[in-house]
């Protein structure tokens, strides 16, 4: 009697193991269902909780099952004060823990995926609740691990509050001389041209991006700021670099001067020498402002002077200075001969030893111009256009207006890269198209006279590059020269 009664505590205790992890499962199962249909916090806390729970009782029905449950109680009910507070000195932080996991978890200040702010300055995205911490993934993926009774006492900045997207604030500074109202346009449609950024403001006609707010008038900059919303799945730093290259290029090709702190070096030397007392910024680039140049000529000798000023200026030397000069000559005739009824505009920048002559215009042909264009690049011939600058132009005036940029080969230019997501037709480079001769003249007769040709072009024998890029509405055009 004595073997079947031990046999059978035996049996019902391996019952109990079989009926927990059956139990645990078809929580883990549940709770996993409820998790795919929403990402919320409590189904991640009541599901551990659950599991605390299955445990406690099985370990009662195990002391149960072999009698000696009423042993445990008189144990944890007659032992003596100083254990009891032991034990309750010991379980206070678990149970504040657990306490305050329940009030996350229900009231729900943010959720998993959520990017938050604690007070003393950690930054980073909620990854898991347990009964007793938080875990945070920061920028660098380490974890943090938050006691939940200690987040529960701080105050929380929260950039993604109950709208199932990521958020995180920017502030951009630019110069006090700055067109703020042109700013302000340029920063928002280089955030909204990224492929990570979403639209996240509720307006009456939908959703739309957040608008870009003038700040504050600090001691040597305008203050702009804005927040910038982004899916779960993106990662913050991939979209924080993303949106910081498009803000920063965009600014630069708007000539908005992003300030920062320089040391002005002033050279004492004669003042019968060339340069004396020239003022020069160094590191990041400085450029001029947009100078108008029109197709009757209107404003290209000022162009032209400008860009010998601004060499003069940047203290390079008389023979650089007259370089300078005709790449922008050259440059703007080119343009000319194109803008038809438009205007181009023209800056010059420069950055460390590197000058950039930055050419853009607006194409306007009408249908008349527009079909003589069709109708000789279509048939093949080009009308035999000599000299570089020429070709350029013939490039560019035909790939806008016809659909395939293949008149480009037969101008020797080379292939050039056609079509992409931004909306431009095609680009192309005086670099490649130099390493592709060069490649091809020894076998292809073609390639070498092309060679000889570009090494006879003022151009091609002054630029290190020059870079042209063609939508079906404007044309930029940028002249590399590092002294």
């Amino acid at each position: 009697m004595f073997e079947n009664e031990e046999l059978r505590k035996w049996l019902l205790f391996v019952v109990l193991i079989v009926m927990t992890w059956g139990a645990l499962q078809l929580n883990k199962t549940v709770f996993g269902l409820m998790r795919r249909k929403k990402n919320e916090l409590k189904t991640e806390f009541f599901k551990r909780f659950n599991v605390a729970v299955i445990l406690i009782v099985a370990v009662i029905l195990g002391f149960w099952i072999f009698g000696a449950l009423g042993q445990l109680w008189k144990t944890l009910l007659g032992g003596t004060a100083v254990i009891t507070a032991v034990l309750a000195f010991t379980a206070q932080d678990i149970i504040k823990d657990i306490l305050a996991g329940f009030m996350i978890s229900v009231y729900k200040p943010f959720e998993i995926g959520n990017r938050i702010e604690l007070e003393n300055g950690t930054v980073g995205i909620v990854k898991d609740i347990t009964m007793r911490h938080v875990a945070l993934s920061l920028l660098d993926n380490t974890v943090c691990v938050i006691p939940n009774s200690k987040l529960n006492a701080m105050s929380v900045i929260n950039y993604s509050y109950q709208q199932g997207l990521k958020a995180k604030q920017f502030s951009f500074h630019i110069a006090y001389n700055s067109d703020v109202r042109k700013a302000i346009s340029v920063i928002r449609e280089a955030i909204k041209s990224s492929s990570y950024t979403v639209p996240g403001i509720r307006k009456e006609y939908g959703m739309d991006y957040a608008p870009v707010y003038f700040m504050d008038f600090e001691s040597s900059s305008l203050l702009l700021k804005t927040t910038v919303y982004y899916p779960p799945e993106v990662s913050t730093e991939v979209m924080t670099s993303d949106v910081n290259l498009r803000v920063d290029l965009a600014l630069n090709e708007n000539s908005i001067e992003i300030p920062y702190n320089f040391v002005n070096v002033v050279s004492r030397v004669p003042a019968e020498k060339e340069n004396s007392g020239k003022l020069v910024r160094a590191g990041r680039p400085f450029v001029t402002e947009d100078m108008i140049v029109r197709a009757d000529g209107t404003g290209m000798k000022e162009a032209v002077e400008k860009t010998e000023k601004f060499g003069k200026d940047c203290q390079l030397t008389g023979k650089e200075v007259l370089r300078l000069r005709l790449l922008s000559e050259e440059a703007l005739t080119m343009m000319r001969s194109i803008l038809q009824n438009s205007d181009a505009y023209y800056h010059i920048g420069r950055q460390k030893d590197t000058y950039y002559l930055h050419l853009k215009s607006h194409l306007n042909l009408d249908q008349e111009q527009r079909q003589q264009l069709l109708s000789v690049s279509s048939t093949g011939t080009n009308a035999a256009p000599m000299g570089l600058m020429a070709k350029i132009s013939w490039m560019i005036r035909t790939t806008q207006y016809d659909k395939s940029p293949a008149q480009a080969s037969l101008m020797n230019l080379g292939l050039i890269k056609g079509p992409d997501a931004e909306g431009t037709l095609a680009s192309w480079s005086l670099k490649e198209y130099k390493e592709q001769l060069n490649t091809n003249k020894e076998k292809n007769t073609e390639a070498a006279a092309a060679l000889d040709e570009l090494n006879r072009s003022i151009v091609s024998s002054i630029a290190d590059d020059v870079s042209v890029k063609i939508t079906r509405t404007s044309v930029d055009l940028i002249i590399k020269k590092t002294f």
